[in-house]
């Protein structure tokens, strides 16, 4: 063996060992938490089984969540159950949240609005909010907008985020409450602020459309952007849809060529005239204004190439300046280069045979 693969083997060696070490540490790490969790199990269920409520509603947590013990949804809802009926509103809410999915136990909407209504009543924001929608959907009970706005507002005055996203939605449909669409801005603000994506998206899309707030292009995009990253499909639709069509933007790129070779050729004859101190009429140097308007057309049409106008806070403002620059360059052509053309047609003379 040459001392070359004596090195190899040895380094090799080596990296087996280090591997070998450190898995064998993560595997210390994860029994050392496993042991914590279990021992926390252990002591919660000691502290449930003397009745204390707080305790019987963390274990039914650690049995939903399967930490430290096997994931067990019946045991969840067993001692879930016994908090509930001393009254914890988390337990009250999560037992009902539970029967309303079917785990556990049946799926029964009657049972898990009653057990959420409760929680409700003693004012937990997500059993409210879980009201407006049970509402909203018509799920054990009779399907009632009105009363969904309701539930709805009463979490959402308490800042739960996912209740103000769907106030937002009413007031911007109209369902259970008048059309407002500054008011559906309004709650989505606040339910974007704190990261909620439908919010976010919902936002984006007033703001795109100038629906309770001036029309930004450029907040439209910010928010749809911030619920794409979360992984919303209609900002990521509407993210899509926001991409200037590539035809559109070489088409943009072909006029800015064409006006900048246009812009050359008028100012041109006024460029050789200057440089010979020959000074011509005062149509050159209104021919030379339309090459001028041709390179600012040309410019404007490079900005737009490079960018979404959709999305550019300048969009009002450039659609203004082209038509302005269109309407001048049209005038001069109408005024002065038709005219001297046809002038220079009936000048010259007719050549002989």
């Amino acid at each position: 063996m040459t001392g070359l693969q004596k090195i190899g083997v040895s380094g090799a060696c080596i990296a087996v060992v280090a591997g070998a070490a450190i898995i064998l540490r993560i595997h210390q790490r994860h029994a050392i938490e496993l042991k914590k969790l279990s021992d926390a199990a252990n002591e919660t269920l000691a502290r449930a089984d003397r009745g204390d409520v707080a305790a019987e509603f963390k274990l039914g947590r650690i049995y939903y969540d399967g930490k430290g013990v096997p994931k067990n949804y019946s045991e969840a809802v067993r001692w879930y159950r016994k908090a509930a009926e001393q009254g914890y509103v988390k337990a009250q809410f999560n037992l009902g949240d539970m029967y309303y999915h079917g785990e556990g136990v049946p799926k029964d909407y009657a049972e898990a609005l009653r057990w959420i209504q409760k929680a409700a009543d003693q004012g937990d924001m997500k059993a409210e909010s879980a009201l407006g929608y049970v509402y909203y959907n018509g799920e054990g009970v009779p399907q009632d907008d009105t009363q969904a706005v309701v539930w709805y507002r009463k979490a959402a005055d308490q800042g739960y985020p996912l209740a103000q996203q769907a106030l937002g939605y009413m007031y911007f449909n109209g369902r259970g409450i008048q059309q407002d669409d500054t008011q559906a801005v309004a709650w989505y603000q606040k339910a974007a602020e704190q990261g909620d994506p439908v919010a976010q998206a919902g936002l984006g899309y007033m703001y795109a459309y100038g629906k309770g707030v001036s029309r930004d292009r450029i907040g439209a995009l910010r928010w749809y952007r911030m619920a794409a990253a979360q992984g919303d499909p209609n900002a990521k639709q509407a993210l899509a849809s926001l991409k200037p069509p590539p035809k559109t933007r070489y088409i943009e790129l072909g006029t800015a060529v064409i006006g900048f070779i246009g812009g050359l050729v008028c100012l041109l004859p006024l460029v050789g005239s200057i440089s010979k101190r020959r000074f011509g009429d005062w149509r050159q140097t209104v021919i030379a204004l339309l090459g001028l308007i041709f390179l600012a057309d040309a410019g404007l049409s490079l900005y737009a190439f490079a960018h979404d106008l959709r999305c550019s806070p300048y969009h009002d403002m450039f659609h203004l300046a082209r038509r302005v620059l269109v309407v001048t360059a049209i005038i001069i052509v109408v005024t002065v280069v038709l005219p001297a053309k046809k002038k220079s047609l009936q000048t010259r003379p007719a050549g002989g045979g």
